[in-house]
C-alpha cells in the first residue's frame, strides 16, 4: 500500500467517525465568535484541548494495515496497528467516569529484552506518522476557524508538574535564621529553582554561570562566579539546590560526535545492488555481473555528526563559598523535565524522544535507541512498555548526594508525553488519552530511599487542567479533572487508594465550566471553576469513600493560583471579570476566610487596575508569599501602552485590607521569568537576571544597595 492509498483510506475512515457535537469545527467557530463579541479571554488550555481532541477523535478507531520494510531482507512486513487500542472497563462503583486498570502491568509492563523495546517504538513511529498525516488536515480546518476574524485574544497556558499538600512553611528559621525558601508543591519534597537563599548567601543561575553572593552583615558582595565542570558552549545550568554546605546543579548539555555513517554504508549497498540489477538486466546473459568501481568503494567514506541532549546532576562542596569543590555527578540522556530532592536523594527526570532513532537502523542495531545513565544503557528489565506502542520516554534516575557518582536506581517509561507528580513516597506519571472519551492514565511508582518500583495504574475520566489538581495524602490520591468531550464541560473528583483502586468520586460538577485552580489542606480540598463568575468549591475529604461538596462561594472573576496564607485564610491570584458579560478585566488578588470550610467568604479583594498579567498565575516559584513577613510579591505586566511595562509589586494584608508596599521598576528589557524575590531577616532582595538589589522591609522597602 503506497502513501497515497494510506491517506485515502484514512480520509474515508475519518468521514465515518462521529465527532462529538461540541468538537465539530462549526461549533468551535461559533464559540470563538461568541468570545469575540464579548472580548473574553479564551484560556489556551481549553482551546488547545478542543483542537487536540478533534484530531484525536478523527484518529481514534481507525484500524489500518501499514507496510514497513526490513532493510536486511528488502521485503515488506505487515503490521496491524490499532489506533487508541486501550481496553476499558467500568469501575467497581458502576459509574462510567472511572476506568479500572488493576495493576501496572495492564498499562505498563517490564520489557523482556531490547528487541521488544525496539518493536514497541517502531509501532509508535508508524502510529505517529499516520496521526500526523491525518491531523494535519483536521488542524488546518480548525485553525481556519480559529483564525477567522482579526480581534486579538490573550491565551493562558498551564504548566504541569503535579500537585501537593498545602505548604505553610514560607521560610526557614533553623539556627535562629529567618529567610525565605522556594515555594514548594509539597512540604518535605524540595524543588530546584534558579535562585536560592540560605540566610548568609544568595545563589543564582546567571547564563551558564553559578554566582554566590555574600549577604552577611548587610553586605551584597559577589564572592564567586563559576562554570559547571566540563561545561560546553551549548550547555547551560537549568536550576540549583542548596542544602547546608552542598550546592547541587541541574545542567542541560548537548553531546555531539563525528563518526562514520552506518546508514550511508547501508544505503550505498542498496544503491550498488540496484545499479548492478539495472546493468545486468540489459545484458544478454543476466547472470554476468558488472563490478562496481573499486574507486567508488574505496572512496565512499561518509561521516555524520550525531548529537543528543543530556542532563547532569553535579554536586559541589561549598564549605568554602569562594572555592566550590566538585564532588561527583550523575549524567543521563534526554532533555531536562524536572527534579525533586527528598532527604539526601535527588530524583532526576528527563524526556527522551526515541522514535527518530528507530527508522534507518537494521533490527540488530536496536540497542542504539536505548538511553544511558552514567555511560551504561538502561537495562531491559528497568524499561516499562505500554501495551500498544510508544514514541518517547520519561527517564528517571536517583542518586545520594553523599555518594554522587553512584546511581541508586533508574527507570525508563515509554509513553506519549507523561507529566509528573512526586509525593514524599511515590512518583505518579499521568498522560492524556482518547478512546471514545477523554481519559487520563495514571501510573504509580513507589519511592524508597532512591529505589523506584512500579505499583499500579489506573485511568480517570477527563483531563487534569491545573498544576495543583493532583494531591497525595494519607495513602490516597485525589484527582480533579475536566472533560471537554461533551457539549458542556463537566468536572469530577476521583479518590484512589494506595493500589490505585477507586475509593470515592464526585462527578457532574459545575457543567459548562472548567477547573482553573485547586489546593488541598489535610482532609479539605478547594477548587475554582469559571464561566462568568468564580465558584470556589469546598470539598470534605474526611471520608475517602464519600467526598462531599460542603461549600460553594460565587464571586466575580476567577483565581488561577491558590495559596494558603495561614490555617484559616486562602489567598487567590487571578483575574477580575464583569459578572454579566464575563469580560476579563485586570489581575485580582483575593483573601478567602476558610475558618469555616462550609461557609467560605471573600474577606477582601484588590483589583490591580494597571496590571494585565502576572507570571505568578502559572509559575508558583515566581511568587513569594509570607504571612510572617506580611509579604506578597509578584511580577506584574501592563499592556495598556504600546510598550509593555513590567514592574515588581509588593503587597501586605492586614485588618481585611490589601495595601501596596512597593512598586519596583527596572524589569523592562529583562526576562521576567528570571525574577525572584527573597528575604533574610528584614531585608528584601530582588534578583533580576544578573542584578541583585536589597531593600529595607521596615522602611517601606527603601532601597539599600546593589550588588558590588
Amino acid at each position: 500500500m503506497n502513501e497515497q492509498e494510506i491517506l485515502t483510506q484514512l480520509r474515508k475512515a475519518a468521514e465515518e467517525i462521529e465527532i462529538p457535537e461540541a468538537l465539530k469545527p462549526e461549533q468551535i467557530e461559533k464559540q470563538l465568535q461568541e468570545q469575540k463579541k464579548s472580548k473574553k479571554i479564551i484560556p489556551w488550555r481549553r482551546l488547545g484541548s478542543m483542537v487536540a481532541v478533534l484530531a484525536l477523535v478523527v484518529c481514534s478507531g481507525i484500524y489500518l494495515t501499514v507496510t514497513h520494510f526490513d532493510k536486511n531482507s528488502g521485503t515488506g512486513q505487515t503490521d496491524s496497528v490499532a489506533m487508541a487500542d486501550t481496553q476499558q472497563t467500568v469501575g467497581e462503583t458502576g459509574e462510567t467516569g472511572y476506568v479500572d486498570v488493576a495493576a501496572i502491568g495492564t498499562m505498563y509492563h517490564p520489557a523482556s529484552d531490547y528487541k521488544e523495546v525496539y518493536q514497541t517504538l517502531l509501532k509508535g513511529y508508524q502510529q505517529n506518522w499516520i496521526e500526523e498525516e491525518t491531523s494535519a488536515e483536521t488542524s488546518e480546518a480548525a485553525s481556519g476557524a480559529m483564525n477567522s476574524g482579526s480581534d486579538k485574544y490573550y491565551y493562558s497556558d498551564v504548566t504541569d508538574y503535579g500537585s501537593a499538600d498545602a505548604d505553610l512553611s514560607e521560610g526557614s528559621k533553623e539556627g535562629g535564621k529567618d529567610y525565605s525558601t522556594t515555594n514548594l508543591q509539597m512540604e518535605g519534597v524540595d524543588e530546584s529553582d534558579i535562585a536560592k537563599i540560605d540566610g548568609s548567601y544568595i545563589y543564582t543561575v546567571e547564563d551558564k554561570y553559578i554566582v554566590i553572593t555574600d549577604i552577611r552583615d548587610g553586605k551584597l558582595e559577589e564572592v564567586t562566579r563559576f562554570l559547571p565542570k566540563d561545561c560546553g558552549a551549548a550547555d547551560r545550568v537549568m536550576e540549583i539546590y542548596v542544602d547546608g554546605d552542598q550546592l547541587i546543579l541541574v545542567v542541560q548539555g548537548y553531546e555531539t560526535s563525528l563518526g562514520e555513517s552506518s546508514k550511508a554504508g547501508s544505503d550505498k549497498e542498496t544503491s550498488d545492488k540496484e545499479t548492478k540489477d539495472e546493468e545486468n538486466s540489459d545484458k544478454e546473459n543476466p547472470d554476468e555481473e558488472t563490478a562496481v568501481s573499486d574507486v567508488a568503494e574505496d572512496g565512499a567514506f561518509c561521516y555524520e555528526m550525531n548529537g543528543k541532549s543530556t542532563t547532569q546532576i553535579q554536586v559541589y562542596s561549598i564549605v568554602d563559598r569562594r572555592n566550590p569543590e566538585f564532588e561527583g555527578r550523575l549524567i543521563q540522556d534526554g532533555y531536562y523535565n524536572t527534579s525533586r530532592k527528598i532527604g539526601d536523594v535527588v530524583y532526576l527526570f528527563t524526556q527522551y524522544h526515541m522514535t527518530s532513532d528507530v527508522v534507518g537502523y537494521a533490527e540488530e542495531e536496536y540497542t542504539s535507541v536505548i538511553p544511558k545513565v552514567n555511560g551504561e544503557k538502561v537495562a531491559a528489565g528497568e524499561i516499562y512498555l505500554p501495551e500498544s506502542s510508544g514514541e518517547s520516554g520519561i527517564l528517571v534516575s536517583s542518586l545520594d548526594v553523599n555518594k554522587p557518582d553512584k546511581v541508586l536506581d533508574s527507570k525508563l517509561v515509554i509513553s506519549g508525553y507523561a507529566q509528573t507528580y512526586i509525593s514524599k513516597d511515590a512518583l505518579y506519571l499521568y498522560e492524556e488519552d482518547y478512546d471514545g472519551a477523554m481519559i487520563t492514565n495514571i501510573a504509580k511508582f513507589a519511592l524508597d530511599e532512591g529505589r523506584i518500583s512500579g505499583v499500579a495504574a489506573t485511568a480517570v475520566r477527563g483531563y487534569v487542567r491545573d498544576t495543583f489538581a493532583i494531591n497525595a495524602s494519607d495513602g490516597y490520591l485525589r484527582v480533579l479533572t475536566t472533560d471537554y468531550s461533551t457539549e458542556d464541560e463537566v468536572n469530577a473528583l476521583y479518590i484512589l487508594d494506595e493500589n490505585m483502586k477507586l475509593t470515592g468520586q464526585l462527578t457532574g460538577i459545575a457543567p459548562g465550566e472548567e477547573i482553573y485552580a485547586a489546593r488541598f489542606m489535610g482532609n479539605t480540598g478547594y477548587f475554582v471553576t469559571y464561566r462568568n463568575t468564580d465558584p470556589l468549591f469546598t470539598v470534605d475529604l474526611s471520608d475517602p469513600a464519600k467526598p462531599e461538596i460542603i461549600g460553594e462561594l460565587k464571586v466575580t472573576g476567577f483565581s488561577e493560583y491558590l495559596h494558603f496564607w495561614d490555617d484559616t485564610h486562602l489567598l487567590g491570584i487571578g483575574y477580575e471579570s464583569d459578572e454579566k458579560t464575563g469580560n476579563i478585566e485586570n489581575i485580582k488578588i483575593s483573601m478567602f476566610n476558610i475558618e469555616n470550610p462550609g461557609e467560605v467568604i471573600e474577606e477582601a479583594k484588590l483589583v490591580l487596575k494597571d496590571v494585565d498579567y502576572s507570571e505568578a498565575l502559572y509559575d508558583y516559584k515566581s511568587v513569594i508569599i509570607s504571612k510572617d513577613k506580611n509579604l506578597i510579591g509578584l511580577v506584574c505586566e501592563d499592556y495598556s501602552s504600546s510598550r509593555t511595562k513590567q514592574t515588581y509589586q509588593i503587597y501586605s494584608y492586614e485588618n481585611g485590607t490589601f495595601k501596596k508596599q512597593a512598586e519596583i521598576p527596572g524589569i523592562n528589557g529583562a526576562n521576567y521569568e528570571n525574577v525572584r524575590g527573597m528575604y533574610s531577616g528584614n531585608v528584601f532582595y530582588l534578583w533580576i537576571n544578573d542584578n541583585i538589589t536589597s531593600y529595607d522591609m521596615t522602611d517601606r522597602f527603601k532601597m539599600l544597595k546593589e550588588r558590588e
